[in-house]
């Protein structure tokens, strides 16, 4: 009877892989080994490329093909071959063509003293404030340099009041004199002090002894080379009297 004939529901029971052979165990039978070796190898295509733009083909492939253009679709003229400045323009030169691009617009340092920051903001005018731009210095600065370190007095110098008469001393010279052969100078210095050309100074008498020297308006003048002209109208009492003469640089 056909009932008796039962059926191949064998299962496999586990499969074991040593090097390239594989095991397969049957139930209730033997196992069986297939060998792979036949199998083996590796997936060593090679890419290579036919010239064509964007092409790229696979060794026992299919060819495949990118977009690797840009713009203009050519790939000759990707590398930049001259930069040059003219007529104000910056030039970029490839193989196909130039770019200029206006040096303009590329801009300029052109920052303000105000927009420039101090290394190390300081007092500079003793009012308690720092001053933290350039722009501040300056505007502190100026007003002391524009006064007190444009005015000084020169040497002191001997003038002949024994007898009346009018006379001239030429004061730059005197000045130029002393200060380009001073009688000492301190360990390091400079042999002269650094002085001034004659028409760079201004040349001014701020007092005068009225009992000496006649100071009505026009007896006494300096020229602009610093030549004082006075007129002697009395001896001192005790040989002794005051002239003030003081330079101004302009």
């Amino acid at each position: 009877a056909l009932n008796d004939s039962g059926t191949d529901d064998q299962n496999l029971t586990g499969a074991t892989l040593t090097g390239n052979s594989l095991q397969i165990d049957i139930e209730n039978g033997s196992s069986t080994t297939v060998d792979l070796s036949t199998l083996v190898g590796t997936d060593d295509q090679i890419l290579s490329t036919s010239g064509a733009a964007g092409n790229i083909q696979i060794e026992n492939g299919n060819t495949l093909n990118l977009n690797v253009d840009d713009a203009d679709a050519s790939i000759t003229n990707e590398v930049n071959t001259a930069f040059a400045v003219n007529a104000g323009n910056l030039e970029i030169t490839d193989s196909n063509s130039t770019l200029s691009v206006p040096l303009t617009s590329l801009g300029t340092d052109d920052q303000l003293a105000s927009e420039v920051n101090s290394d190390a903001p300081v007092d500079v005018d003793g009012d308690g404030n720092t001053e933290a731009t350039v722009e501040d210095v300056i505007q502190d600065i100026a007003p002391i340099t524009a006064k007190a370190a444009r005015i000084f007095y020169p040497p002191s110098i001997a003038v002949d009041a024994s007898t009346n008469g009018s006379f001239n001393v030429d004061l730059y010279a005197q000045y130029i004199a002393q200060f380009g052969t001073p009688t000492v100078a301190s360990t390091g210095a400079p042999a002269a002090v650094p002085t001034y050309a004659a028409t760079d100074l201004y040349y001014y008498v701020t007092y005068a002894d009225p009992t000496v020297f006649n100071t009505n308006p026009g007896a006494m003048t300096i020229n602009a080379s610093g030549v004082l002209s006075y007129e002697i109208i009395g001896q001192p009492a005790d040989y002794n009297s005051l002239i003030n003469v003081v330079f101004v640089v302009k």
